[in-house]
Formats: C-alpha cells, sequence, structure tokens
C-alpha cells in the first residue's frame, strides 16, 4: 500500500523550476530518506504535497486523497517538521511546545513530551531567544515525534544538531516507527545520516527524483574523501594506481581525492612509505556522491548496449 504518491508532479514559481516531473511511491511502514543537495527540490516538494503550495502540473496523493482538494485532511493525520519552524521568542520552549502540540488533533501524553526532552538534553524552561540553533531544532524534533500518528515528515530535522544528539534522534524515531508503524518521510542532504535509519532512498537533483535505491544499493556508493598535506604531492599522486581515486585535486601543499572505502586498505598501504604532515578522511559532499553514480549508471549502460 502506498501513503505517498505523486505521478509527474511539476511546481514552478513563475518561469523557475522547483520540481519537474517528480515520480515518487512510499511505502506504508517504511522510513523513506529523501536525499538531494540544498536547492534540490527537497522542500518544494514536501511542501506541495502537503498543500501548503500549489502544484503547477501533475497529480499527488496522501493516504490515497488529493494533495489539492484534500490537504487539510491530510495534514490531520501527520506530523510535519519544517526545515525553518516558527517559533514565539519571549516564550519558553515549554510554553511553546503547549500551544504546538495543542493543534494536533490527536491527544499528547505530557509524560512522554517530558522524556522526549530529558533523552535530547533539552531544558525546556529557557526563553526560544536565549536558545542555540541545535537547542531550538530540539522543540521541532520533541514537536514532531510526541504525537502518535500515521505520517511523520522531517525536513532536515538534525540541522545544527551535535552528533551526539543526532544519533539519540534517530534512535528516537526508529523506535516510534517500530512502536506504531508508522510511516516516515525524511528529508536530508547527509546521506551517512540518511543511511543509518532508512529503508529506501530516492534521490533528487534539479528537481527530479533520479533514483530510488535500497541502503544496501546506495552503500556500493560509499566513499570518503582524503585530504593529505605534504611536500611531495605529485610524488604521492604518482604513487597511487589512477583507478584507486576519482575528482583528483592537487595543489602547492596538499592534495585531496575520493575513493570508495573498498580501496582504503590499498590508499594506507601505499601512504604507509609517503612523506606527509597531516591527513584528514571525511565523507565527501553529496554531489561526489551524485557523480559516482552517474559514472557507474552510464557504465552499466554502455555495458549493456555492448551485450545486445
Amino acid at each position: 500500500m502506498s501513503i505517498i504518491e505523486c505521478k509527474n508532479l511539476t511546481k514552478f514559481y513563475g518561469k523557475h523550476r522547483g520540481i519537474e516531473n517528480l515520480n515518487l511511491n512510499v511505502k506504508k511502514g517504511e522510513i523513506f530518506g529523501f536525499l538531494g543537495p540544498n536547492g534540490a527540490g527537497k522542500t518544494t516538494t514536501i511542501r506541495t504535497i502537503l498543500g501548503f503550495l500549489h502544484k503547477t502540473s501533475g497529480e499527488g496523493s496522501v493516504f490515497g486523497l488529493d494533495i489539492s482538494n484534500e490537504s487539510m485532511q491530510i495534514r490531520k493525520k501527520i506530523a510535519y517538521l519544517p526545515g525553518e519552524l516558527g517559533l514565539y521568542v519571549e516564550m519558553t520552549g515549554r510554553q511553546n511546545l503547549k500551544y504546538l502540540l495543542s493543534l494536533y488533533d490527536v491527544d499528547v501524553e505530557w509524560d512522554k513530551v517530558e522524556q522526549l526532552a530529558k533523552r535530547l538534553n533539552f531544558n525546556m524552561d529557557k526563553k526560544v531567544k536565549e536558545l542555540s540553533k541545535g537547542n531550538k531544532q530540539k522543540i521541532g524534533n520533541i514537536m514532531v515525534l510526541a504525537p502518535d500518528v500515521d505520517l511523520y515528515v522531517l525536513d532536515e530535522p538534525t540541522s545544527g544538531l551535535d552528533p551526539l544528539m543526532q544519533m539519540e534522534f534517530y534512535k528516537i524515531l526508529r523506535e516510534r516507527q517500530e512502536e506504531t508503524g508508522a510511516t516516515v518521510f525524511l528529508s536530508s542532504h547527509l546521506l551517512p545520516e540518511v543511511e543509518k535509519v532508512a529503508d529506501r532512498v530516492g534521490i533528487i537533483r534539479d528537481g527530479t527524483l533520479v533514483e530510488v535505491s535500497t541502503i544496501a544499493e546506495l552503500k556500493k556508493l560509499s566513499l570518503k574523501r582524503i585530504e593529505i598535506f605534504t611536500d611531495e604531492p605529485d610524488v604521492i599522486v604518482n604513487q597511487i594506481p589512477e583507478d584507486l581515486i576519482e575528482n583528483l585535486m592537487i595543489k602547492e601543499s596538499h592534495l585531496d581525492f575520493v575513493c570508495s572505502t573498498t580501496n582504503l586498505p590499498n590508499i594506507f598501504q601505499i601512504l604507509s612509505n609517503a612523506k606527509y604532515s597531516d591527513l584528514n578522511i571525511t565523507s565527501p559532499a553529496l554531489e561526489d556522491i551524485f557523480m559516482r553514480y552517474y559514472s557507474i549508471k552510464q557504465d552499466l549502460e554502455e555495458e549493456k548496449k555492448e551485450e545486445e
């Protein structure tokens, strides 16, 4: 059964494209990661399927209800965390939460709110104007996780949270989903976060959904960016086989490149005899993953043509 379904859904802002011919199917009871760089169309998609924006063309439904004509009924059955949550700055976190939770059509047990605040290490009695970005985000996290609903729609829910709180948030989210059997639509530009919790992932780029994959399939694209600080960048590059690295950039005192995690042991073996002052290993930008994805896809298509 599909909870969210879109067929050729399109939204233009005047002459500017938000999303175009987007086809999407989110199944009941799954955590669906909606992944894309900033500006790809994630928020436009969410706001259109929830009826906050009027579609330009195409079709969309949530719970089988039409997104244009039945958006009020849709929103009664969901919990939604927007990317930018408006809060009353002169009120405390507690006061904001009591007000926001009163807007739901379902009753919310305050004990559950207290438990969530404790797990997220959030002091509800400070005024919002005194809070950091991360603590303001916790108000939204508590607001969206407290009610029992059929669908949770989360737009960049961990923005501003430190790594420990990000981990705790996703732990709670998974627990809530398993307890209630609810569906989760999770928007993010951070692959390492999404892959920890999602069952499937949709990749959006330039307003179009380019692929839907399981996490197992997506992990085949697992990459790391390596930055090496050295006085001999050319010497090190000449020691590394070209087929092990991608997106190579060489500067005067350092070099950086992207490689598959499966190639890391070979890279480390080569670097064990190299001269360098520092080395950083990070998760690459989402655009690097997209380029890797498109490269693999193109190779597969060319192989298929050769076989034919």
